[in-house]
Order: structure tokens, then C-alpha cells, then sequence
């Protein structure tokens, strides 16, 4: 069985053949898919696809999506995280990216901390956007002693940092981007981190990977990636397939 366990099917690139490419990540071996519904106007989209067996959701709050944040979005959250097919609250965290104004870096990280309460109170593991972010995101992690573990989705940090998370109890979520050419940093970082660790996922339709790259990414391309982590690790496809899904299971507490 193969996971990918992050993935924004909701999204319109997908409105013409959504279920055309659900199906053909079925067929691959894809049984289960992560939805991660980290804006508002998806969370309701996102529900119905929990009616589905094979689809489990995360709900949050995008760190870019923070001056569109709404008191009745966090009352709707709670509500959301205790649906019984939701695995996670995220994806959720800082991205310094587009605006590193201090202003929005103190409202980012309030937006941070507020969910992270709620993951705590829920008993729900999150899901981590970081994006030019790493030393902030590890700072409020350790500011916050109890904070729940998770898995720092896409991670594109250094091998220190890949440290200091998994330490920490987090997973690192390995996409398309460890098929590119020029992904040394990230293909050191798999090699040193215990497969245990790692998470595999597509941020579809984000992030193809190289054989695909600069088309829609699709929860069936997560084979591609799995590949390069076999390369890399020197073990069977199929070891780490098996691997990739128990780790997956046991964080998101799906059985």
C-alpha cells in the first residue's frame, strides 16, 4: 500500500478530471490519499471527499492566508479537527517568502501558536509549512515545549535542521523536489536521516518531480519519488513503500 500523505485534490487544476486522477493513483497502488485543506474556502469541498473511504483530510490554516483569518475560521477549525477522518491540523506554520515585514512575521507566528493550542487540545499531530522559515519555526517550536509532534511537510532545510526536527519528534515530508537535478542538499539529508523518519508525499497538484516537471503534479506521480528514496537509501521499492506507509499510519493514527 502507498500513502500520499499530502495532497490539495480540492484544487480548481483539478475540476476538469478529479476524479479521473484519483482513480489512476488508485490503479498505481495509491490507496490512501492525505487531503490537506489549509484554506477555508476549500474546507467544505474537502468534507465531501471524506464521504470516501480511501481519503483522509488535515484542516489549518495557511501561514499566507493570516490577514484573511476570520474569528468564526478558528470556531469552524475546531469544529472541523474532530471529525473522525480528520488525521492532522495543517498544513500550518511561518512562510517569509513573499513578506518578511515584521508585522507579518508577529502575525504569522500568533496565527502559528493559536493552532497549534487547538492541535494540542484535539490530541491531533500537525502538519508544517515552512518556507524560508526554518530558524523561526524551530524557535517556536522550542519556545512551545508541548507541542504536538507531526511532520514538517516539504522540507527543504539543511541536514543540521533535518536534525534538530526529527530530535524534536517530527517527520520529514520528502516530495518531487529530491528528483531534481539540483537537489543535492535535500538527497544528503535523506541519506543521513533513519528512513523511519521520512514521510512521502506530491503536494500535488504543486512540485512535480523530474519527469514531470512544469506539469500539474498528481498523487500518482509519488512514485517517482519513492523511487529516488530507494536509490538513495539502496533498498527494494517495495521496503520502502512498506516503510513510508507504516510510518504514515502510525503518526496519523490511521488503522
Amino acid at each position: 500500500m502507498i500513502i500520499d500523505t499530502h495532497a490539495h485534490i480540492t484544487d480548481v487544476k483539478f475540476d476538469v478530471d478529479r476524479e479521473v486522477v484519483i482513480q489512476n493513483a488508485f490503479n498505481l497502488g495509491v490507496e490512501i490519499i492525505f487531503e490537506v485543506a489549509c484554506e477555508s474556502s476549500y474546507w467544505d469541498k474537502a468534507l465531501e471527499f471524506l464521504k470516501r473511504d480511501n481519503i483522509f483530510a488535515s484542516f489549518g490554516i495557511h501561514p499566507n492566508d493570516v490577514l484573511k483569518t476570520t474569528h468564526e475560521d478558528f470556531d469552524k477549525l475546531k469544529i472541523l479537527v474532530q471529525n473522525k477522518k480528520c488525521i492532522a491540523l495543517g498544513e500550518i506554520g511561518l512562510d517569509y517568502h513573499y513578506d518578511s515585514s515584521i508585522e507579518n512575521i508577529n502575525f504569522q507566528k500568533e496565527l502559528f501558536i493559536k493552532q497549534i493550542d487547538i492541535a494540542n487540545k484535539y490530541n491531533k499531530p500537525i502538519i508544517i509549512h515552512c518556507r524560508d522559515a526554518y530558524e523561526d519555526t524551530i524557535g517556536v517550536l522550542e519556545e512551545y515545549k508541548f507541542a504536538p509532534k507531526g511532520v514538517v511537510h516539504c522540507f527543504s532545510g539543511n541536514l543540521e535542521q533535518a536534525k534538530i526536527f526529527v530530535k524534536s519528534g517530527f517527520l520529514l515530508g520528502i516530495g518531487g523536489i529530491l528528483t531534481y537535478n539540483k537537489s543535492d542538499k535535500l538527497k544528503q539529508v535523506v541519506f543521513e536521516t533513519d528512513i523511519s523518519n521520512l514521510l512521502c508525499e506530491t503536494d500535488c497538484p504543486y512540485l512535480a518531480p523530474q519527469k514531470y516537471r512544469g506539469q500539474r503534479n498528481e498523487p500518482s506521480y509519488i512514485i517517482e519519488t519513492l523511487r529516488e528514496i530507494a536509490k538513495i537509501k539502496k533498498m527494494l521499492f517495495s521496503e520502502v513503500a512498506q516503510v513510508m506507509t507504516q510510518n504514515a499510519l502510525k503518526l496519523f493514527n490511521v488503522y
